[in-house]
């Protein structure tokens, strides 16, 4: 290594794209968001997909652990894939569902299966994170947990590990329903990324986005990224 290698640090913040994991109640609309965002593609993996009739996202439907594998080795190692801006996942709480399931008809230790199911989940989203070119918009259950005494809202997942790491390691986190906005009469959906009152789980870690974004990815991801 030598000086003249070095990089400013804002290059790599553009060279990986946004980074973003949403949760929030069923119906909310967080499924359908995937149409806004910049030349996208998304792996399905769970059932009723109403909410996406008449879309033309190309996506993936993968119901078992050999289906998303197949997805992620096309997404890793492929030149179509870059083709592609967005990477959706819909959802990926479903998707360690699956894992899990799997994992726990063949090892009868249930430990090991969530922790086995959770190196597995972790590696596909880890690669995520690490993509080049790539925006991520994966998509989480709500689960309500207690923490000092308050019901919250935040991303499910099976097990202890990934409630723990898949948050640690993405930059936006939002919490996508229909809520008040200033100067608006009726409630409309929108996109928190900071906490408040019983939903602690919104961060942004670009320090550009404002408390409720419009539910419009490409849009946000350009002021993320600006």
């Amino acid at each position: 290594m030598q000086t003249r290698d070095l990089r400013p640090a804002g290059d790599f913040a553009r060279q990986y794209g946004v980074k973003m994991l949403a949760y929030g109640p069923p119906g909310s609309g967080k499924t359908p968001l995937i149409n806004t965002a910049p030349r996208p593609v998304l792996l399905i993996t769970e059932p009723g997909m109403l909410s996406m009739r008449g879309s033309t996202v190309p996506a993936w439907e993968a119901p078992t652990v050999e289906r998303i594998d197949e997805f992620f080795d096309w997404l890793f190692r492929s030149n179509e894939s870059k083709g592609f801006d967005t990477v959706g996942v819909d959802s990926v709480s479903q998707m360690a569902e699956i894992v899990v399931k799997a994992e726990l008809k063949r090892n009868r230790d249930g430990r090991k299966a969530y922790g086995e199911m959770a190196r597995k989940v972790l590696d596909h989203l880890t690669g995520l994170y690490y993509m080049q070119q790539k925006h991520t918009y994966l998509i989480a259950k709500q689960a309500m947990a207690e923490e000092e005494g308050t019901q919250v809202k935040k991303p499910y997942f099976p097990g202890q590990e990934l409630g723990i790491q898949v948050p640690h390691l993405y930059d936006l986190i939002g919490h996508v329903a229909k809520t008040t906005v200033p100067g608006v009469q009726s409630q409309v959906l929108a996109i928190r990324t900071a906490p408040t009152f019983g939903i602690n789980a919104p961060r942004d870690r670009s320090g550009r986005l404002n408390e409720l974004e419009q539910p419009d990815l490409t849009a946000l991801f350009k002021k993320a990224m600006s």
